[in-house]
């Protein structure tokens, strides 16, 4: 089993998918592969990763009514949610598609 030695290195840029055999020629011969972190950080930032992060951003922002300013708010899903091994729907899974008064049943979308 190998280490990993995870530093920063300031004179090497990192290695690009141009140089997909110059990682091949170097995982034979032992050498250390150099990982970007910047394209990581791109990638966790990016929207489509943080779903459940939009999601929850969403649920905070339509706590009340717009009509009544009342807090009994209920999220609108679609049936698309995933299931778990007892055949429920797996709470966070549906698409958000809008909300509902329970006060007043002004409906809106999201």
């Amino acid at each position: 089993m190998s280490d990993l030695k995870i530093y920063w290195p300031e004179s090497e840029p990192a290695a690009t998918a141009t140089e997909s055999n110059d990682a091949d020629i170097r995982a034979a011969s032992n050498e250390p592969d150099i990982y970007s972190f910047a394209e990581w950080i791109d990638k966790l930032r990016s929207p489509e990763s943080n779903r459940s992060a939009l999601r929850a951003q969403r649920l905070n922002s339509n706590q009340t009514c717009p009509d009544c300013t009342r807090a009994g708010v209920l999220p609108l899903v679609l049936n698309d949610g995933r299931m778990d091994g007892s055949g429920r729907l797996v709470p966070g899974s549906a698409t958000l598609v809008g909300f509902r008064c329970d006060s007043c049943s002004h409906e809106w979308s999201v």
